[in-house]
């Protein structure tokens, strides 16, 4: 495209494009009224869709105040989400919602055999020869899924010694009633035996935060049918009831489960995928058998991780297209492989939880997500944003949602749903917050200056979901020794995978100028499908056979392939693992005899050293790498660069674009002004561009075959520079507070102030002499400066708008807007939340109202309004209000 196009696009972003948001339904006690104002508000703040998830109610049934609870998958509830499905279409906006009530998926219809097993083991030494028998009641409560007995060779089970002893594990009896549980007289051999029985407890996780009638156990994620079974009863209505399209994407929340690591169709899956009986070999789970603890521990890993893909991923991908509608899922939490994981939904959806508005690769909740999408062909990648962007709550600035934004971009997201927006009629006391996110609905003070935000996600969205991704280096994910080494666990991959590989070592190769995909066995299979170049081999020691077949393919086909610090050198699993192991080892030597791989001393230094050896980096940052990032795309005739500043300092900056030649252009998609360039140096293998960035700047490259380069321009220099510091008067109406500040300080150190969120209004009046007048009116910028602001600030400049800040650097460009002789400057600004939120005064009263037929009687009612609702953390933690308004130093710039 021509420049006139990439303006055409800054300005016109396609609405599809857009940010969503999670929009949180309370016990479903909605009103069409309030749907509809919210729905609008939405849309006015320029959000493209919404995402429902319907949980815990907050307050009673109250016909006075009228509060009325829905019960899940009751008429009501079907009606409110109809509502709300037909009047967000009527506005444009895509619907979205969450199965199920809260999360994991589950509900009071699962059996107790379709939901997730949580097994845990119980040993007992014996000393052979003897007879042992053991009346095990009340001492283990549950299931026996299995038990083997084996001899002990120090901290060692002897494989040739183990037995499977299931069958003497057998039901203690009184009066003819299964009493307990009792293990029947056995032969125990010479020798220290240990007895060890995997028991399976009836004590299983239940949904988390359900809706009233949404409460149950949470499913079995190994399992087609008990999926199924969840989605007959808590899908198939859905559909039926709303109607087949109007619901745009099914979406599954992060797999947060507790405890279940098992299933009870693993020893029948284990046989015919894995070639042997899982139950003799049962104790590596837990202790460690001689010589194979962890092929046996890899085998059960890789086959709970296929039965999850299979059963849980794909299968509800399945459902979901049968429906008419796509899948929108989040895998991290699972155990299997993560790649395939997010692979299998038709939007993988990554996460951004804690501070993240940062630099930095997020392996755990973002970049496995992305690089499913890219490795899968997924050409939208979501991410829940902002969640617990700051902690405690309402403490979350625009400049924190922004930089946060720009943080989830540079890892390669291209599509943001907000967390979030909750439902709540009252914007002041009684409003209703969520616990865990960053509160971006009406009730919040900086609301009215989101849209910019929205419109900002918008036009980046738009270019980042345009072509494809440009990623030419590949991570070879340790997928294979996190099963090896894992006992019986709810293994959370994602977090295995990153506290192995190390944030350092891979920030390190991000920031060095490198961008990397994850990639798995299914892209090694395929290496010819792809466009890597270079393969790291990073914290591998087990790989299958196979796919060191085809790393020696791709090293002698010319990739690079650097293992950091050894080669791997191990097989998966236990059969064949001798043979297996002995090829590798062969391979391994071959490569390195040939030169076909470089194994460096570790994965920190000597990593980067031999990287940028062999491979010039794709984008090179020279003076800021840890604060200024980038993410490429490509399309049939463009190169678009997404870059930004993510720190609170102006800086210069020198960026070198590889392997290209063409004309540019480069906008700020926060305000679609052309960015200016001081200097451009065309080199052998590509183009250095030299520039300032504003702190938070982020910045749009577009390079095209046939665009002139942009003209440099030289660097502005300040001419003159006046005072207004002094002589402000603040007005706050709503406080019937008016006071003129000699020198400039916070609100919020007035007594009546101390506790307002909200807006103040600054005024000052100043004449401009003509002496004065003659060095400013020649300047071509001039520019107004805040020191410090807290928050937002609208700058009217004799009555005309000149800008909105909401973030650093606090200035605004007044250029034209001034004249000689008297002026008027009007700041509009406004603070943070949390001031309101941790006054002594601010109301919170509880429910005393009993309501005997719900689970949730007024005890527990009450609990969960403390939990979530009340302000206690924010108390706790923030003894003293934010700084508000402004302080500090106030100036104007003339600059030619």
């Amino acid at each position: 495209m021509n420049k006139e196009e990439v303006i055409h696009q800054l300005n016109q972003p396609r609405s599809e494009t857009r940010g969503r948001t999670r929009w949180w339904w309370y016990g479903c006690a909605v009103d069409k009224d309030e749907i509809i104002r919210e729905l609008d508000l939405m849309k006015e703040a320029r959000i493209g869709g919404v995402e429902l998830q319907i949980l815990y109610p907050v307050e009673a049934n109250d016909k006075e105040k009228n509060v009325e609870n829905y019960e899940y998958l009751s008429p009501g509830y079907f009606e409110m989400i109809r509502f709300a499905a037909d009047e967000a279409a009527a506005r444009g906006m895509q619907f979205d919602l969450t199965l199920g009530s809260s999360w994991p998926f589950g509900g009071p219809f699962l059996t107790e055999e379709l939901s997730g097993p949580s097994v845990l083991p119980f040993c007992l030494d014996v000393e052979g020869p003897c007879r042992f028998s053991k009346d095990l009641t009340t001492v283990i409560y549950g299931k026996v899924v299995g038990a083997v007995l084996g001899k002990m060779e120090g901290a060692q089970m002897l494989p040739e010694t183990m037995v499977d002893i299931t069958e003497h594990v057998v039901d203690k009896y009184l009066f003819n009633w299964p009493w307990g549980t009792e293990i029947e007289e056995i032969v125990i051999p010479e020798g220290v035996h240990k007895i060890v029985l995997f028991v399976s407890s009836d004590k299983r996780q239940r949904v988390l935060k359900p809706l009233r009638g949404g409460d149950g156990l949470i499913i079995d994620h190994n399992r087609k049918d008990s999926l199924r079974a969840f989605l007959e009863y808590g899908g198939d209505p859905i559909v039926e009831n709303i109607g087949r399209g109007k619901i745009s994407n099914f979406f599954c929340d992060s797999i947060e489960v507790f405890g279940h690591n098992w299933t009870d169709i693993l020893y029948d899956e284990f046989r015919r995928r894995r070639g042997y009986e899982l139950r003799p070999y049962i104790y590596a789970l837990w202790g460690e058998v001689k010589g194979l603890t962890e092929q046996i521990r890899y085998d059960f890993q890789k086959t709970m991780g296929e039965l999850t893909v299979e059963n849980f991923f794909r299968e509800l991908t399945k459902w979901c297209h049968e429906k008419g509608a796509v899948s929108r899922i989040q895998a991290h939490g699972t155990w299997g492989d993560i790649l395939q994981a997010y692979g299998a939904a038709d939007i993988p959806e990554g996460e951004t939880f804690s501070a993240f508005d940062r630099y930095a690769v997020n392996t755990v909740h973002r970049r496995l997500a992305v690089s499913a999408g890219h490795v899968y062909h997924k050409p939208v990648i979501s991410n829940e944003s902002f969640t617990w962007l700051r902690f405690p709550r309402f403490v979350v600035s625009l400049e924190n949602i922004k930089a946060a934004a720009d943080s989830i971009f540079l890892d390669g997201i291209n599509q943001i749903v907000n967390h979030g927006y909750s439902y709540s009629k009252e914007d002041g006391v009684g409003m209703t917050p969520f616990y865990a996110s960053t509160n971006i609905n009406h009730t919040n003070t900086w609301w009215k200056y989101y849209k910019e935000i929205s419109i900002y996600i918008n036009r980046v969205c738009d270019f980042l979901q345009r072509g494809r991704p440009v990623v030419s280096t590949g991570v070879y994910l340790p997928q294979h020794d996190i099963w090896a080494k894992t006992p019986l666990a709810d293994t959370h991959m994602c977090m295995k995978l990153d506290e192995r590989l190390e944030s350092s070592c891979i920030n390190a190769i991000h920031k060095a100028g490198y961008w990397f995909d994850y990639v798995n066995d299914d892209v090694l299979e395929n290496w010819e499908k792809y466009e890597y170049d270079t393969l790291l081999l990073i914290e591998c020691d087990h790989i299958p056979l196979d796919t060191m077949e085809k790393i020696r393919q791709f090293a002698e086909n010319g990739g690079n392939v650097i293992a950091a610090g050894r080669i791997p050198d191990k097989s998966c699993g236990m059969l064949r693992f001798e043979e297996d192991t002995a090829r590798i080892r062969e391979i391994g030597n071959e490569l390195k005899r040939q030169g076909n791989v470089t194994v460096t001393e570790d994965k920190f230094d000597s990593l980067i050293q031999e990287l940028r050896r062999i491979k010039t980096p794709d984008v090179l940052i020279y003076h800021h790498p840890e604060t200024v990032g980038y993410v490429q795309r490509e399309t049939e005739t463009d190169d678009i660069y997404f870059m930004s500043n993510i720190s609170k300092k102006d800086i210069e900056e020198t960026i070198k674009f590889t392997n290209t030649k063409t004309g540019f252009c480069v906008f700020d998609p926060m305000t679609c002004e052309e960015k200016e360039i001081r200097q451009i140096q065309v080199t052998e293998d590509g183009i250095e561009v030299s520039l300032d960035i504003e702190a938070y700047q982020s910045l749009l490259f577009v390079f095209h075959d046939g665009m002139d380069m942009p003209e440099p321009e030289r660097r502005k220099e300040e001419i003159i520079s006046l005072d207004l510091s002094r002589g402000w008067i603040l007005d706050i109406p709503e406080k019937d507070f008016r006071k003129e500040y000699h020198v400039l300080d916070s609100w919020e150190k007035e007594p009546e102030l101390k506790y307002y969120s909200g807006s103040g209004r600054y005024g000052k009046c100043f004449c401009i002499t003509e002496d004065e007048w003659k060095e400013l009116g020649g300047c071509g910028t001039v520019i107004l400066h805040m020191e410090h602001l807290g928050e937002t600030a609208e700058i009217y400049v004799n009555g005309t708008l000149a800008d909105t800040v909401i973030k650093h650097p606090y200035r605004a460009d007044i250029t034209g807007l001034l004249h000689q002789g008297e002026n008027s400057v009007k700041l509009v600004v406004t603070n943070l939340l949390i001031n309101r939120m941790i006054d002594p005064e601010y109301p919170e009263i509880l429910e005393d109202k009993i309501i005997p037929e719900w689970p949730y009687a007024s005890g527990g009612l009450n609990r969960c309004r403390e939990e979530k609702v009340f302000n206690w953390r924010e108390r706790e933690m923030i003894k003293e209000p934010f700084p508000s308004g402004i302080w500090g130093e106030v100036r104007i710039v003339g600059m030619n």
